[in-house]
């Protein structure tokens, strides 16, 4: 699923990982800045990272699928809020037929 502010880096499948473990944090600093969604894969005391989210204010498109690649993961890049608010005002008018 896009996002309209974050492009998304999947590093892990989410079942890889006990449910109600993850979290976010927050890495790097300056225009490197991003966040990482973190928990405990099954049977582990340790975290790892599941997901890196970039910010689409300091990372563009190719800057995040770069990014993600040299990561090794599957890149999604951020959602047009354009796009997002028509497919939201769609479907409140097929809920209101």
């Amino acid at each position: 699923m896009p996002y309209p502010n974050e492009h998304s880096c999947r590093l892990r499948d989410p079942g890889d990982f006990e449910e109600g473990s993850f979290r976010r944090i927050q890495v790097g600093s300056g225009d490197n800045e991003h966040s990482a969604i973190i928990g405990r894969l099954k049977g582990e005391k340790n975290t790892t990272i599941q997901t890196l989210r970039y910010p689409t204010e300091t990372y563009t498109e190719a800057r995040a699928r770069a990014r993600c690649q040299a990561h090794g993961g599957r890149f999604e890049p951020a959602s047009d809020d354009d796009e997002e608010d028509s497919k939201h005002e769609a479907s409140e008018s097929e809920d209101e037929d």
